[in-house]
């Protein structure tokens, strides 16, 4: 299990953009976290991936605190991280991209080989494409190709900062179809996006963040019985 517990995180020394922040992400399920622009979505997303240093509190997997663990130690540790820029290198190929994910286990051939063989499995797309240049993919499939990357390094827990991020609605359904077999195949998510109902119906749990703060939390049933009055509130929150 991941647990999170009185994270803060602070921006120029004196904004706190995330205030004692705490959750838990149980194995074996997608955690997703809500909330308007400018919650402190994609902060939480990097200070658990490791590429922001919180202020205090602690990030905890199986109890072992890995919140002073660098961002390299921390995939060591099986967490893999897909960011919201896309972060493909457009003139390597499909497949030399999805071995740059295999860095841990470079040194064994048959090892990355039996990882990509797995990887390709969940991904069928790619497969058909690996000798193609990353670049020339639509944006759909640059997206899938950064998951699968990810992949490469057989996480445990694999953080997701919006997936959906600048896709047409017909790849928005297809990544979130690919969330869904991962989570099949026993992949725990945690998982950020500003498509609310998409990631509501991927999710088991979700946590509510406004203004850097945890306001609820609670199976996706509960969150889409309140979602109506929710959004009002953030668009409240924006405008103001």
């Amino acid at each position: 299990m991941l647990k999170i517990e009185n994270l803060t995180v602070e921006y120029r020394r004196d904004i706190e953009i995330l205030k004692n922040v705490s959750l838990l992400v149980p194995e074996n399920m997608v955690t997703a976290v809500i909330g308007p622009n400018g919650a402190g979505k994609s902060t939480l997303v990097k200070t658990i991936a490791g590429l922001i240093r919180p202020k205090r509190g602690s990030i905890t997997l199986d109890g072992v605190r890995i919140d002073g663990m660098s961002a390299e130690e921390r995939v060591k540790h099986g967490i893999s991280v897909v960011l919201q820029r896309r972060s493909v290198f457009p003139q390597m190929t499909v497949k030399e991209n999805l071995m740059l994910g295999g860095w841990r286990i470079r040194g064994d051939k048959k090892a990355l080989d039996d990882v990509l063989e797995d990887v390709l499995e969940l991904f069928p797309d790619l497969k058909q494409r690996l000798a193609l240049k990353a670049g020339s993919l639509s944006g759909g499939l640059q997206r899938m190709l950064e998951i699968a990357r990810a992949m490469m390094s057989r996480p445990r827990f694999l953080l997701m900062d919006e997936p959906s991020a600048g896709l047409s609605p017909i790849m928005v359904r297809h990544v979130y179809r690919q969330i869904d077999i991962l989570r099949k195949n026993n992949v725990t998510i945690f998982l950020v996006d500003q498509n609310i109902r998409q990631c509501i119906d991927a999710a088991d749990h979700v946590y509510v963040l406004e203004l850097g703060e945890i306001k609820g939390g609670g199976r996706k049933e509960e969150i889409s019985e309140s979602l109506n009055n929710l959004i009002k509130v953030w668009l409240y929150l924006e405008q103001s």
